[in-house]
């Protein structure tokens, strides 16, 4: 077959493929056009379920009558006209495919006055090469758009539509999102002539007052408002606490520059936050606006704009999953971050020293983000404003500075010849004995872990909090153990029904709390030497990684200490007794 150009109407056809998914999409479109026609009041028919017709009325600009024909063609716009536009796109819509993609698959009729004409004209699609013919029409100032027999000319298409009643579920659907992105357009919904939906428009700053209306004021009541600003980037959202956890996802609204999305980048950002404050694997309920300079955000990247590609991603994410994490934790009165007073120099945050569970938290360093948070408070909204507080590290002694500093220096190849060939000899027993597949074993048998534990026990005074929060059901339990585990450096607290291991005392963090705190809930102890005995008499494998921390923690001791806990581990398994066995004494 030779290369020719294809017929209008079958190319428009192929365009419709990607932009008319659903009567949902239609919907999508034409109310996307109507905000950016300067609509403040936009009015929806639908009648059953979008499949016989799609009637949408705004107050926006109006198109005039000479260019009524050139909207229905392919690749006619006034959102953009140059590269540089494309590459800052503020407008909802850009393409120029919708009315012609719409027009190629249904019967459309298009009736426009703009306030400078004295009447108003309309335009319809008619025949194999998709002519326009226009008529004069009486209508007020405004757009209304007409879709009627959606695939009509497509029977292929048309087989898949859902039932009536999922189709109107879609449209309701997007309806809800693009009201919450414009609190201050007003929107009408019918279907099958009974009006469903009705949003008042409100000022911006009352936005708690739409996502009542949309959303429900229950979720209002049990939300977090969030505000951040932070490197150009700007956050506004509602957090749902752990009453809004549910099964399924139908309340989590993400938008970036007031377009609706179901980016992966932020999703993923949102349920990871919500997984390391909460532990819990129910779906969140949120919403949640982004606003970035549109020069960072690429939007044209998927078919129906759902996704966009930012310049900084693992900046944005990050951005995301910190500042909600932080949001959650606060409104759950826990702390969430440390940081420091040290050494000015330094501008980064990968190392930060331990805070004190006794000394008050610094919440956030000075250069970092600061945001308001508010459990029930709104954008602004209602006399509840949301304010920003100024965040204070807290004054720290000299000997813990002191102390940070020596944890954060490396062993000086100054040591004396009795501490270097110790460690020497240590480290190299630790190297033979992780290689070894008898190690887990051993290491019991020379009753090192229990007096690890015991050390980690009595001389932590600091908590660190888990990358990911270990939860497990409530069953099985012992309350005394619990009580008395939070008063010694764990942090572990309920949430969504599930007994949540959110902090654990330093130093312990790399242990395989997957495995340990089911056990650890279920022991009963009230005293450190008494829970020591019984972690170390869980029959669990311990991996590598834990083993060679144990060792090192032992290398690390004086020599003095060293040969006390050989001598108290007994003839049979002593550190001499395993150097000797492992034939290194002479290496």
């Amino acid at each position: 077959m030779p290369i020719q150009l294809l017929p209008p109407r079958l190319a428009n056809q192929i365009a419709a493929g990607e932009v008319v998914e659903r009567p949902a999409s239609v919907v999508k479109e034409l109310i996307e056009n109507s905000l950016d026609a300067g609509a403040t009041r936009i009015e929806l028919e639908i009648e059953r379920g979008g499949h016989k017709r799609i009637r949408l009325r705004d107050n926006g600009g109006g198109i005039a009558k000479d260019e009524l024909k050139l909207a229905l063609s392919r690749h006619a716009t006034s959102k953009i006209a140059t590269l540089d536009d494309l590459e800052q796109i503020l407008s909802l819509g850009f393409r120029g495919e919708a009315l012609a993609s719409i027009s190629s698959v249904s019967r459309l009729s298009l009736t426009s006055k703009t306030p400078e004409q004295s009447e108003a004209w309309q335009a319809s699609c008619e025949g194999r090469e998709m002519d326009v013919s226009i008529v004069p029409a009486a209508h007020p100032d405004g757009t209304t758009i007409d879709v009627a027999d959606l695939f009509y000319n497509t029977p292929a298409r048309r087989k898949f539509l859902r039932t009536e009643k999922t189709e109107y579920q879609h449209i309701e659907d997007v309806v809800k999102r693009i009201a919450l992105s414009h609190p201050q357009v007003g929107f009408t919904l019918k279907h099958n002539n009974k009006v469903m939906r009705r949003f008042a428009a409100v000022k911006p700053e009352n936005q708690a007052q739409r996502l009542a209306q949309v959303v429900g004021q229950k979720f209002v009541d049990n939300a977090t408002a969030l505000v951040l600003e932070h490197q150009g980037m700007k956050i506004q959202a509602w957090l749902g606490n752990h009453n809004m956890l549910r099964s399924s996802n139908d309340c989590q609204f993400s938008f970036v520059n007031d377009r609706g999305m179901r980016d992966k980048l932020i999703l993923h950002a949102i349920r990871q936050a919500y997984e390391m404050s909460y532990g819990a694997v129910e779906q969140p309920a949120f919403v949640f606006y982004l606003t970035v300079n549109p020069k960072d955000v690429d939007v044209n990247v998927h078919p129906a704009k759902h996704e966009v590609r930012f310049q900084q991603s693992r900046l944005v994410h990050d951005f995301i999953c910190k500042a909600v994490f932080d949001a959650l934790c606060e409104e759950c009165g826990v702390s969430s971050a440390v940081s420091t007073t040290m050494d000015t120099s330094i501008t980064h945050d990968y190392i930060r020293p331990l805070t004190s569970k006794h000394a008050d938290v610094a919440e956030r360093q000075p250069a970092a983000p600061q945001y308001a948070s508010n459990s029930s408070g709104n954008r602004g909204s209602g006399g509840s404003s949301v304010s920003h507080r100024e965040r204070q590290a807290p004054a720290y002694s000299a000997d813990y500075h002191t102390n940070f500093n020596q944890l954060m220096t490396p062993k000086s190849d100054t040591q004396s010849p009795e501490t270097h060939s110790g460690g020497a000899l240590q480290l190299n027993l630790h190297h033979r004995l992780v290689h070894e597949k008898n190690t887990v074993a051993l290491l019991k048998a020379t009753e090192l872990l229990p007096l690890w534990w015991q050390h980690v026990l009595d001389h932590s005074r600091t908590s660190q909090p888990l990358l990911m929060p270990v939860a497990v059901d409530p069953d099985n339990i012992c309350e005394s153990t619990i009580a008395y585990l939070n008063e010694i450096g764990f942090v572990i607290n309920n949430a969504a029904g599930k007994l949540r291991l959110q902090q654990v005392p330093a130093g312990s963090r790399h242990l395989p709390w997957v495995s340990v705190f089911p056990h650890l809930v279920s022991l009963a102890a009230d005293d450190n030497q008494t829970l020591a005995s019984q972690l170390s008499a869980l029959d669990i494998e311990w991996p590598d990684e834990v083993i060679t921390h144990i060792w090192q923690w032992f290398d690390n001791l004086p020599l003095s200490q060293q040969s006390e806990m050989s001598s108290s581990m007994g003839k049979a398994t002593g550190v001499a007794q395993l150097v000797e066995k492992w034939g290194i004494l002479n290496e």
